[in-house]
């Protein structure tokens, strides 16, 4: 499952005003590497269509946190603390590497594997760093 299969997360951030002008809509995909974010500004009145999709990519070492938040045990959104806030600047919505993703009814379930799949990728992450302050410290 984790290398053959990726969890994609279909997911929204709603508009922070009254007329929806940041309304970002994407999927997350946590892929065997990396995490990519495909995302765009949903079109409304004032910008006419939808923006163009734009991709993110980073590894999983840059994901500091994620939290699966349910309500009426059902998971409704995730919350991703992302490590360099710069690589997620760009999404209206984001505050400091913050991002609170509000989950597509059809992803709730690849959405549970989540929370997992990232704690073991982080723990494979952390333990190759230690690795090679360990071999850095033999050599010299």
């Amino acid at each position: 499952m984790l290398d053959s299969d990726p969890i994609s997360i279909q997911f929204e951030i709603p508009a922070t005003d009254h007329l929806g002008r940041d309304h970002v809509e994407g999927k997350v995909r946590f892929m065997a590497d990396e995490v990519e974010i495909d995302w765009r500004v949903r079109g409304n009145v004032f910008r006419g269509g939808n923006a163009e999709v734009e991709t993110i990519s980073m590894p999983y070492s840059q994901i500091e946190h994620v939290e699966l938040r349910k309500k009426w045990w059902k998971i409704r959104d995730i919350i991703l603390r992302i490590a360099d806030p710069s690589l997620v600047a760009k999404i209206p919505g984001v505050n400091m590497g913050k991002m609170v993703l509000q989950i597509d009814k059809r992803s709730r379930e690849e959405a549970e594997k989540l929370e997992s799949l990232i704690d073991f990728k982080r723990s494979i992450f952390i333990l190759d760093e230690q690795t090679k302050r360990l071999d850095r410290l033999k050599e010299s």
